[in-house]
């Protein structure tokens, strides 16, 4: 019985160990950094600590999520580059054949703010550039 209960005891202390930690950051003498999951090595510093949660399912989950949406917008941002494309080639206005009642310009505006919206996180300034010159573009 004494022995069980050390395992289930040991499995407790395993497992949380395995789901949070803390790494440290060491600075040495040159300027050398490097990064542990213990105490600091002899002859370094600490430069810091940050504590960290090990939720693999959790971030598979916001992962596949993120795909997820990533593939939904390039499937609608495919179809609506085609529906431009028949319109140009059709040789008629790109605002004919739209239902939506919005210019080219106010078209283009929503499609910048939704890029922006879906981007925030990760959108550097040339992007951010490139969208407002399109907008520009279509509202001279």
């Amino acid at each position: 019985m004494r022995k069980i209960w050390m395992m289930i005891v040991l499995l407790a202390l395993a497992g949380g160990d395995a789901l949070a930690g803390e790494v440290h950051q060491c600075l040495g003498q040159n300027g050398a950094v490097s990064y542990v999951d213990g105490d600091c090595p002899a002859g370094t510093r600490a430069g810091w600590t940050r504590s960290y949660d090990d939720d693999r399912a959790g971030q598979a989950l916001s992962i596949r999520q993120t795909r997820q949406e990533t593939l939904e917008w390039q499937r609608s941002n495919r179809a609506e580059i085609a529906a431009i494309m028949r319109v140009h080639r059709g040789g008629r206005v790109a605002s004919a054949g739209r239902g939506d009642g919005l210019d080219r310009c106010q078209r283009t505006r929503h499609r910048r703010d939704r890029i922006r919206d879906r981007e925030f996180k990760t959108m550097t300034y040339d992007r951010m550039v490139a969208l407002d010159d399109g907008v520009r573009e279509a509202c001279r």
